[in-house]
């Protein structure tokens, strides 16, 4: 049998290497500290260091300087990209170590909850900033998954064009995600929000073809309607409770009648567009096809959590009472909440199981994984929706909620980029056309079953934790609640199912089927690709085997800092066993299931059915719209309606691969706009001008 030599292409290999185990030393530093090994908490928390961090006053504008680091990152980036490219990818990596090193090492003054930052008078209303537990898990995740994926990157990208411009975007995107992360009122969160939307652009349309620039399209203007929504929110809530920091207003809200429910609708579906919330999902699965897979990773992994957190920040502040308030479970405060939850739940559940049926449909690869993430999503969403259903009871759905958010940005962001080093091989993202790949590349299909395993919620993986957790919401939420969430269980479940059997199926077509090519192409080598690899699957096992850590430390702080009954935290959260008999038995159960879904299809050819493209989400959602408006033209100028019968030829098009989502939103919308444009760009035009005209009096008036 002839051994293979594995060679080390890659001259920054070796460097990132030390780089990353630098990274897991950080990690481990960080466990360390948070597990009080040696006495280490209570000796650094009595140190001179730490006291005279304590009342440093540059202390306050540490999120100032985390947002700055990768603006200056870019500049740097372009900068030394003219001498060397290989220089270039290393003020890259260093700027995301430096913020690494810095948001590991802010974890005391999170859980002490004393960096906020406000500063008044910036865009008349003042912009605010605050680090708690919320924002510091979602930051910490975000720190890990962003450095890990500029490292892979670096290898990904030698074979793109334009990479400097790539990379530019990127580290801006990179800042304007810590920016909202960071954002302690709604106006802030919303203009760091819009900036992630409009940079991260760039990142889909980077290919600068048709697909991209089609993806990229319905990208910006499903961002910029989901922005729309979330300024309307923001205007609700400042005219109506005066204050937009993220504090209890429902006693306020309750005053507002029905209104209450339209701020926090707009909130679920502004943050919803980007977290890939269904029906606002179709974004997703067209931009990461097209996007370069270390764009895929992190609007996977990364961005569309700031949706997720977005969702969770405005549901626990403006939605929930304060701790001096409630008296119970039985508070009426609570009526709000429980009304707002059982919606969310159902939303989350349909976003799941669209989701993953979609995703057994797909033959492309990174396609399948954006139909996952609307999966996915689902289970955050559900989560979401127990924490507020059950009000003082919630803490488990909000636990699971996290937890998966913390989960499914590790396993997500490392299926993205396993899918990534295939094509990178063998420009090949269709998953019936390859077979036989882990005769060449034994690292990335060990690690995609790690992977694979970790998605799919097997025991011993992080997926099992927090999709058990969300399990046991789910079981509260008829238990306590209604009985109509016993079928949301069971859609549950059947989703898990098909999730597995995703899985299962990319598996066996991809890296284990029967094939006649060698792929002789493809090195036996050792890359930066490998590294970002193995640190990924190995924090996915480190969370399965110990899975209390992050409860501990990260998640119940949150809780106890957050309205929630301390008894239902002590008894039921902290003394949560996620390796009970009866729960090891459902998943395995489920996997089961999904193996026998997998060969049922396999056998009948059921992965190569496809719906009826006049089925789709996109075409049943404007036919309604098409009929109304073609009629409702009509109504307006009687004889005279200008309507083009061009565009309702595309209105009425049941291929959504035609016409898409966003074009039929445009359409639909020009037939009222021809009977006001004119009067609407006079107005506009006559308010800009006055808006712009106050803007230069008013930096007058500063200098």
């Amino acid at each position: 049998m002839k051994i293979r030599k594995m060679k080390v292409f890659d001259k920054m290999a070796k460097t990132n290497t030390l780089l990353v185990v630098f990274a897991m030393l950080l990690l481990s530093l960080f466990i360390a500290y948070a597990s009080d090994w040696f006495s280490i908490k209570e000796t650094f928390s009595n140190s001179d260091f730490y006291q005279t961090i304590m009342i440093a006053p540059w202390i306050q504008y540490l999120p100032i300087i985390i947002v700055v680091i990768p603006i200056l990152g870019a500049i740097i980036e372009v900068l030394v990209a003219k001498k060397s490219i290989d220089e270039r990818d290393k003020s890259v990596i260093y700027m995301g170590l430096l913020t690494l090193v810095i948001v590991v090492f802010i974890y005391p003054l999170a859980l002490d909850d004393i960096i906020r930052l406000e500063l008044p008078n910036v865009l008349l209303l003042g912009l605010s900033f605050r680090v708690d537990m919320l924002s510091y898990s979602v930051l910490l995740l975000s720190s890990f998954i962003w450095f890990f994926v500029m490292i892979y990157a670096h290898e990904y990208m030698k074979k793109e064009e334009k990479s400097t411009r790539f990379f530019f975007f990127l580290a801006l995107t990179y800042s304007s995600v810590l920016g909202a992360l960071m954002s302690g009122d709604l106006l802030t969160m919303f203009l760091f929000f819009e900036i992630m939307t409009v940079v991260s652009y760039m990142l889909v349309i980077h290919g600068q073809n048709d697909s991209s620039y089609k993806a990229g399209y319905n990208y910006i203007i499903m961002g910029l309607i989901g922005g729309f929504l979330i300024l309307t929110a923001l205007l609700l809530v400042y005219f109506n409770v005066g204050d937009l920091h993220f504090a209890s207003a429902i006693e306020r809200f309750d005053e507002l009648g029905n209104l209450k429910y339209w701020v926090m609708g707009l909130l679920v579906f502004g943050f919803g567009i980007k977290a890939g919330m269904a029906p606002v999902h179709v974004w997703l699965p067209r931009a990461h096809p097209v996007a370069p897979t270390p764009a895929s990773a992190l609007l996977s992994g990364v961005m569309i959590k700031v949706g997720a957190f977005g969702i969770i920040r405005g549901a626990s502040s403006y939605f929930f009472p304060s701790k001096d308030v409630v008296t119970s479970v039985n508070d009426p405060i609570w009526l709000t909440s429980q009304n707002i939850g059982a919606f969310i739940i159902w939303t989350g559940i349909i976003t799941m199981a669209l989701g993953v049926f979609l995703a057994l449909q797909q033959e492309n690869m990174k396609k399948m994984l954006a139909y996952h993430s609307v999966s996915q999503m689902g289970y955050i969403v559900t989560g979401i929706g127990v924490a507020l259903y059950l009000g003082y009871q919630g803490a488990m759905g909000y636990s699971g909620a996290i937890y998966h958010i913390i989960n499914h940005a590790l396993f997500k962001s490392l299926l993205f980029m396993i899918a990534g080093v295939i094509y990178y091989h063998t420009k090949e993202l269709n998953m019936y056309k390859l077979g036989g790949l882990w005769k060449k590349l034994p690292f990335t299909t060990l690690v995609f079953i790690v992977a694979a395993l970790g998605i799919s919620g097997f025991p011993l993986f992080n997926g099992y934790v927090s999709k058990t957790i969300i399990h046991h919401g789910l079981t509260e939420a008829y238990h306590y609640g209604s009985s109509s969430f016993i079928f949301a269980e069971i859609i549950f479940i059947i989703v898990s199912a098909g999730t597995a059997c995703s899985f299962i199926k990319m598996g066996y077509y991809t890296f284990f089927k029967k094939t006649e090519n060698n792929y002789d192409e493809i090195p036996y080598d050792y890359s930066s690709h490998d590294i970002a690899l193995w640190a990924m699957a190995l924090m996915i096992i480190l969370i399965g085997l110990s899975p209390k850590f992050i409860m501990s430390h990260l998640i119940i702080p949150q809780l106890n800092m957050t309205t929630y009954d301390p008894d239902f935290i002590n008894h039921y959260i902290l003394g949560l066993n996620v390796f009970a008999i009866k729960d090891i038995l459902t998943t395995l159960g489920i996997v089961g299931l999904g193996i026998i879904i997998f060969l049922l299809g396999k056998k009948y050819h059921l992965f190569h059915l496809r719906l009826p493209k006049w089925l789709s989400i996109e075409y049943i959602f404007f036919l309604p719209a098409y009929l109304l408006m073609k009629n409702l033209c009509r109504i307006l100028y009687g004889d005279k309606c200008p309507y083009n019968e061009d565009d309702f030829k595309k209105l009425s098009e049941d291929d959504i691969e035609k016409v898409g989502f966003i074009d039929r939103f445009i359409i639909t919308s020009n037939v009222l706009n021809r009977r006001y444009e004119s009067s609407i760009i006079r107005a506009d035009a006559m308010i800009y001008t006055v808006a712009l005209l106050f803007v230069i009096i008013f930096m007058i008036n500063l200098l």
